[in-house]
């Protein structure tokens, strides 16, 4: 990733390479616009190593809301179930007060990619933390219709690899 675009976004360098990967991707796809559409992807072609680690949610509107279309397999695998299909305010701890609800509303307000740290509440004992990024698709180049977010998951073993680099 070019180091423009890193700090155009508030990308660190040491920012895990799904996050990195996956905002070059979105970004090689604006083509001069604010944010590209759903219609200019295609990850199963374009990045199929990071589809494990995708989430895809459709904006819903009157009132907010957001519905879980696509969860990479990866994400599922150290989640409780598959939320597929589900709105985030019939979830436990991803409502209007959660980050989860308040990253995706904030993409939604300034349309624009948003780095993400939640807390990790899956049943994966190894994993110490998450961190991803959310990426904004529009069909009309204006109102955000639906949110890419790439997910990482860090370990305890990642993290003492990384302190004795």
């Amino acid at each position: 990733m070019s180091k423009d675009i890193s700090s155009h976004w508030g990308l660190t360098c040491d920012a895990p390479l799904i996050v990195q990967d996956a905002l070059a991707y979105w970004e090689g796809k604006l083509c001069g616009r604010r944010m590209p559409a759903r219609r200019d992807f295609d990850p199963v072609l374009e990045i199929p190593r990071l589809l494990p680690w995708v989430i895809l949610v459709d904006v819903l509107r009157d009132p907010l809301d957001f519905r879980y279309r696509v969860i990479g397999t990866g994400i599922t695998a150290r989640s409780s179930r598959d939320h597929t299909g589900l709105r985030l305010s019939e979830l436990n701890r991803t409502g209007p007060d959660s980050v989860v609800w308040n990253d995706r509303r904030t993409v939604v307000e300034t349309r624009a990619p948003k780095l993400t740290a939640p807390s990790y509440i899956g049943g994966d004992k190894t994993i110490q933390a998450i961190s991803g990024i959310h990426l904004p698709v529009s069909g009309d180049g204006e109102t955000v219709d639906q949110i890419f977010t790439f997910v990482c998951y860090h370990t305890a073993a990642q993290r003492l690899i990384k302190d004795f680099q």
